[in-house]
């Protein structure tokens, strides 16, 4: 069994259009003319049990929407969506007992209350034995790195520290399929690094599906395998990250440092050099040809060094986003 699977999946919204000044406002409450928004748009993918999918997309493209759909708090318009066997949109008690969805943008914990008393509170919404409850909230506490605050109210805690008690409080249950949904945003550095170094613990072991949506390619690099990209409300690229950074029209920057004598100009027939400083240059070369470059390098000129970088994800993506790179749609 799959653990999503999602098949013409399509969502519109629509509002009456307003005119501007107090006649358009009267004009629009009389007779208002409805316009509509496809905020996804036919969209099909299946995601098996223990995979950890990036879905990456601009604002506006159609991310939380599919998310939200996929945890039943939206109903799609047409299409099927199947999450552990179970429609989302039913709600069933079983179903919301195998996921959790976890913003980054809404703050799911009382502002009175510390987080210990919201824990239980969880523990009695879900029904957790006893026991388990107790094993599960040490486990979960210690990745957090949140025992020193369980007691403080949460209006007292800053951004990040909110933040990693609501991850907890969100996997208590020990949901099998986690929507996250940019957990990340508007951290610090530090606050990012603990909740990605959180979520890699989380995926240990395989039984839990993460689907996770960020603007910070660091998120997505650090955790992911496979990535899904979404523009406009339709896929436009689903694959492994390596596929992403291998696309045609980017390339790879190779620093090297040479013991010996070597050519600028057979150099510069395999790639373009972009900086030399005496035996060390920086050449970029075409991801489908880097392979092939190095085995040349060494071949007829004495290596010291070598070091590949990858492209850049954010350039990749940016790109797919302006559709100035060819990318697979999925119709």
């Amino acid at each position: 069994m799959k653990a999503i699977r999602a098949k013409n999946l399509s969502k519109t919204f629509w509002y009456y259009k307003k005119e501007t000044g107090l006649a358009g406002a009267i004009k629009s409450l009389l007779k208002g003319r409805k316009e509509y928004v496809e905020a996804v748009r036919n969209i099909t993918f299946d995601i098996d049990v223990g995979e950890v999918v990036g879905f990456v997309g601009p604002n506006g493209a159609g991310k939380t929407t599919t998310l939200k759909m996929l945890s039943g708090i939206l109903h799609p318009n047409t299409g099927e969506v199947a999450v552990m066997g179970f429609t989302p949109a039913g709600r069933n008690k079983d179903f919301l007992k195998s996921v959790t969805y976890i913003s980054g943008q809404r703050n799911r914990l009382f502002w009175d209350l510390p987080a210990e008393e919201y824990f239980e509170f969880c523990r009695v919404v879900y029904e957790i034995p006893e026991g388990v409850f107790k094993d599960t909230k040490k486990r979960l506490v210690e990745l957090a790195g949140i025992g020193d605050i369980l007691n403080v109210p949460q209006r007292k805690l800053s951004f990040g520290q909110r933040k990693r008690c609501e991850l907890v409080a969100g996997l208590l249950h020990d949901p099998r399929v986690i929507f996250l949904d940019e957990p990340t945003n508007a951290m610090d550095l530090i606050n990012a690094r603990k909740i990605r170094e959180f979520i890699k613990k989380q995926r240990e072991g395989g039984k839990h599906t993460i689907i996770l949506t960020s603007h910070n390619m660091s998120d997505i690099e650090q955790i992911c395998d496979r990535v899904i990209v979404i523009n406009r409300g339709k896929i436009v690229f689903d694959g492994e990250m390596r596929q992403l950074q291998r696309m045609d029209g980017f390339s790879k920057k190779i620093r090297i440092v040479f013991s010996g004598p070597w050519s600028i100009d057979r150099i510069q027939k395999w790639g373009e050099i972009r900086q030399m400083n005496g035996s060390e240059i920086m050449v970029d070369v075409a991801s489908d040809k880097a392979a092939a470059f190095v085995s040349r390098l060494f071949a007829e000129f004495p290596v010291k060094d070598i070091s590949i970088a990858e492209p850049k994800l954010e350039a990749i993506i940016e790109d797919i986003y302006a559709e100035r790179i060819e990318s697979k749609c999925w119709e």
